[in-house]
């Protein structure tokens, strides 16, 4: 069981590893802060000449844009939340067979 137990273990932790990459890799580095992407948006819409219709427009593809990146970043998480989750189930399993093994 022990050696179940730390394949579970490396299996877990190169599958977490791998998530932490792929969200790293999925975070947009021009995407910035929301605080930048804000000012960003407000300096544009302040400078061009586009009327109100154009500029709402424009700050709606803009914003759909930001929100698509934050959303893959979102799932990335949730699956690493669930791995997680996961884990601490095995781990539990494992220590109930241990005690009932023992016991």
């Amino acid at each position: 069981m022990s050696r179940a137990r730390s394949i579970f273990r490396v299996v877990f932790f190169l599958l977490a590893v791998l998530l932490l990459v792929d969200i790293n890799r999925k975070t947009n580095d021009k995407a910035g802060s929301i605080a930048e992407f804000k000012f960003k948006m407000i300096e544009k819409l302040r400078t061009d000449s586009l009327n109100s219709k154009h500029k709402l427009d424009f700050l709606v593809k803009e914003t759909t844009k930001f929100m698509d990146d934050a959303t893959h970043v979102r799932k990335g998480i949730h699956y690493l939340m669930a791995l997680l989750a996961l884990g601490v189930l095995i781990e539990l399993g494992f220590l109930i067979l241990k005690k009932r093994n023992n016991g």
